[in-house]
């Protein structure tokens, strides 16, 4: 496997020459058939909902959002399409709880589609899914109480003996807590089970609580409850910082554990042009835009994030098996796992 380092995360940043003349517009034909169904419904994650907003503005067709976690995405697209209620366009996917949702897509390789391939290399071949953004683990912290250049940029800083009860953690068995945990096993501690559940034992010992929910973890930092929240994504200084300007991102100079976040259309979908056409929207450079905006990581190698994530960001090796892993093992051991890693916190 060619590494990710450069073809993935490096790409990002703007390290290779620009690709975005290669991208084939929308077909005049794929245009008009979208807007003759004149409508899409989208399930998938809030960060898409100015995309969304902009596509329908531009073409006119009527995009009816639900847009939730990772959770919501899953029981909403599972259920109805167990249920025989086909009138799902589109959904967000990822290669950790979603992964399990790929028999419900069809293919379909947007225009573009070479800038954004590259992430899915570390992926099964047959997932019908498209990369919009990067995710990369990391941690949150409140500038006023931790100064950005003594944020933590190694794993070892969360053991320091200063951060006992001043971390706030996801549960270890949700979201990317969850799937730290198992990418940690390989890539950072190289498949070593004695150093791997040392690591996690001491860290629980600096864990002054546990928050099952995402948005009162951020909120729990920018109010200074506590100075570090782990383990969060790129996004949440530019999302939660509306409300806590003080919240800051770091990620860690070991190998950094990352995942893409993609797109599907459903098999069945009942308006399939608009869904393809939403497709082509969302990896364009106009569509990219949007999610730059929101502090994400952009899956088109030619766009760069946010300034601050740029700089964030420079010098970090990415760990290149990380979605395959993830993807993996929550597919075929999600229990085991789960199992695995409450033992380790009892």
């Amino acid at each position: 496997m060619r590494s990710l380092i450069t073809k993935t995360m490096a790409l990002s940043l703007g390290l290779v020459i620009c690709l975005s003349g290669m991208a084939l517009a929308s077909s005049a034909e794929l245009i008009a058939a979208a807007k003759k169904e004149g409508k899409l419904r989208l399930i998938t994650f809030s960060s898409f909902r100015k995309a969304a907003e902009s596509f329908q503005k531009k073409y006119g067709i009527t995009v009816e959002g639900t847009y939730v976690g990772a959770p919501g995405v899953l029981r909403k697209v599972s259920q109805e399409s167990q249920a025989g209620i086909f009138a799902i366009d589109m959904f967000g996917a990822s290669p950790g709880p979603l992964s399990g949702l790929n028999h419900l897509t069809q293919s379909y390789k947007p225009a573009g589609y070479e800038k954004v391939a590259h992430h899915m290399e570390a992926l099964p071949k047959d997932w019908n899914l498209v990369p919009i953004f990067i995710h990369v683990a990391g941690a949150s912290y409140n500038k006023e109480l931790i100064p950005p250049e003594k944020a933590p940029r190694s794993i070892q800083d969360l053991l320091k003996p200063e951060y006992k009860g001043k971390i706030i953690s996801r549960t270890p068995w949700l979201g990317s807590n969850y799937l730290v945990h198992i990418a940690s096993l390989q890539s950072w501690f190289g498949g070593n089970e004695e150093k791997w559940a040392n690591f996690w034992k001491a860290f629980k010992v600096n864990v002054g609580r546990y928050e099952p929910k995402w948005g009162p973890l951020h909120q729990a930092v920018g109010l200074k409850e506590f100075p570090l929240g782990i383990f969060t994504l790129p996004y949440t200084p530019f999302t939660f910082g509306r409300s806590y300007p003080g919240l800051g991102y770091s990620t860690f100079r070991e190998p950094a554990i990352w995942w893409p976040n993609m797109l599907a259309i459903h098999g069945k979908a009942p308006h399939p042009n608009a869904a393809k056409l939403f497709m082509d929207f969302a990896i364009s450079a106009e569509g990219q835009k949007h999610f730059i905006d929101e502090g994400l990581i952009p899956a088109d190698s030619s766009m760069k994030p946010r300034g601050s994530l740029v700089k964030e960001l420079e010098g970090v090796k990415f760990f290149a098996k990380a979605p395959e892993i993830i993807a993996h093992e929550v597919s075929n051991n999600k229990d085991a796992w789960t199992k695995r890693i409450q033992a380790l916190y009892q």
